[in-house]
């Protein structure tokens, strides 16, 4: 859960297989393949788990942007 290296250009930091909230305790989990994808995110600190799951290859970006739009961290 440590940063590993910085991606200023999605404001994220990345940290062995996750990627880290710039400024949170924020780790978000993301992927996809031929006809499914995720987001996951937990924030310890906020006590906060939210997961958006697609049978679509794309299905969960719209939604998971939603979400992040919408969330404190």
């Amino acid at each position: 859960m440590r940063p590993r290296s910085h991606v200023p250009s999605e404001s994220m930091r990345y940290g062995l297989g996750f990627w880290l909230h710039a400024t949170s305790s924020a780790a978000m989990l993301v992927g996809s393949d031929a006809g499914v994808s995720f987001w996951s995110l937990h924030d310890r600190d906020a006590q906060l788990t939210c997961t958006v799951l697609s049978n679509t290859t794309a299905g969960a970006w719209p939604v998971a942007r939603g979400l992040r739009d919408h969330l404190p961290t």
